[in-house]
């Protein structure tokens, strides 16, 4: 619980926005939590919220039905108000036509689609002890080759401390599978002087 409050304090109106933006209309029977102008948020669309801030469902379910989380949950569901009520103003003041909002909201739209493809293909489960071998293996040859080959401790030793640098590693390798697949079917081409030189 304490984990999804942190997460939740992180949440942008962005992504808030484009959680109910890109939502298709469907009929909602659940019951209507919060009014804002005239838009129903329900619990589904609350509870769509929370599942999408953690990947664990057991957490998900604990914060939404837990007593001891109440607080936590009207905070959350606050902030799911004002992101809409925010959004609402600025439809309404023309904000949303201004062309460097717009295209801030379409890089903020394709890191989120980003980051959930690359959430979606990552291995989410906890790393077997045979993949957490292999990645301290990796991991030790990179030392040697950089010279380090002193005081490297046993697989052993560090086991528990492999598991988070295992899980970045395999989120960096889906990220550039990604984006390979990404330049392989939507053609990029840069003018020679805005190219990278790595290209």
């Amino acid at each position: 619980m304490p984990k999804l409050t942190r997460a939740a304090a992180l949440v942008a109106a962005s992504a808030l926005f484009l959680t109910f933006a890109c939502k298709p209309e469907k009929a909602d029977a659940s019951r209507v939590i919060a009014n804002v102008g005239g838009e129903k948020i329900t619990e589904a669309d609350f509870q769509e919220v929370v599942r999408g801030l953690t990947q664990d469902p057991k957490e998900a379910q604990d914060f939404l039905t837990n007593p001891a989380a109440r607080d936590s949950r009207a905070q959350l569901a606050n902030q799911v108000a004002m992101s809409k009520a925010i959004v609402a103003y600025a439809k309404q003041t023309g904000l949303d036509q201004d062309p460097s909002v717009r295209r801030q909201m379409e890089q903020q739209q394709a890191v989120l689609y980003f980051q959930t493809l690359a959430k979606k293909r990552a291995q989410t489960t906890e790393p077997t002890e045979a993949q957490l071998l292999a990645f301290y293996n990796e991991q030790v040859e990179v030392l040697k080759a950089q010279g380090q080959s002193q005081g490297i401790p046993p697989f052993q030793a560090v086991k528990g401390q492999l598991v988070e640098g295992y899980k970045r590693s395999r989120i960096q390798a889906v990220s550039s599978e990604i984006e390979k697949e990404v330049k392989a079917k939507i053609p990029v081409t840069l003018a020679d002087d805005y190219r990278p030189a790595s290209e």
